[in-house]
């Protein structure tokens, strides 16, 4: 039986304690999903893994569980998948689903880090951080990921610049060229919304050196390009 895999924000390979009262929401929402959803009971066992160690998940048997606490005993640890190289996504707001779904495939195909971009298209101007990470943490969990992306605060141009300015940054655009650039350690992806890019932000990348890349002849929703840019460098 293929046993199930958890995020847990502590350290790993020892006795564990997992509490609804002093711990934190994180750990009172695994309390709840082990004692209502999955009705775990002394005995069982799960794969966890945690930020502390990343790389490998740790198997433990859940020693005692109620919905306020669970201890857990470590029994063995196994390599776990990493994302290779650093990618980072910047990704110009657009509405609260689309940006989820892409929080999430992105997390599935190996993003590092993930830098929200008001743009002046933007229809969205404010996101759910917690939401966010929620779902990043159960796409790591479904696929097998060992690590969680990291999601920064909303940025300006130059912000996101800042934060990323070492990398390669590689724009999805209709005016760029369809050579595709070649897969570097840290690469920055950046998409836009909806609507686009503005002449006045392309002309900004350009004075950057941004590596403009043309993905398809039609114009892709947001999601789709974010996904498509980030699947063609990779591949």
């Amino acid at each position: 039986m293929r046993l199930h895999r958890f995020y847990v924000n502590k350290p790993l390979g020892e006795e564990l304690v997992v509490e609804n009262v002093h711990g934190s929401g994180e750990e009172k929402e695994i309390l709840h999903q082990w004692a209502h959803v999955f009705r775990f009971k002394s005995g069982d066992e799960v794969f966890l893994f945690s930020e502390t160690s990343p790389g490998t998940d740790f198997l433990y048997r859940i020693t005692t569980l109620s919905k306020e606490r669970a201890t857990l005993t470590p029994l063995s640890t196994q390599p776990t998948i990493l994302p290779p190289g650093k990618t980072a996504l910047v990704m110009a707001l657009v509405k609260k689903d689309t940006f989820e779904t892409i929080v999430r495939q992105a997390t599935e195909l190996g993003i590092q880090e993930i830098i929200p971009l008001l743009a002046a298209r933007s229809e969205k101007k404010n996101l759910n951080f917690e939401r966010l990470r929620a779902i990043s943490i159960e796409a790591s969990e479904q696929c097998g990921r060992g690590s969680i992306p990291k999601i920064h605060p909303i940025a300006s141009f130059e912000e996101a610049w800042e934060v990323a300015k070492n990398g390669t940054h590689i724009v999805g655009s209709l005016s760029g060229t369809t050579t595709k650039p070649e897969m570097k350690e840290g690469n920055v992806l950046w998409v836009g919304p909806e609507g686009g890019w503005t002449e006045e932000e392309e002309e900004w990348m350009r004075n950057k050196h941004f590596l403009f890349y043309k993905l398809n002849d039609t114009v892709l929703r947001a999601d789709t390009a974010a996904i498509a840019l980030l699947s063609a460098i990779q591949s």
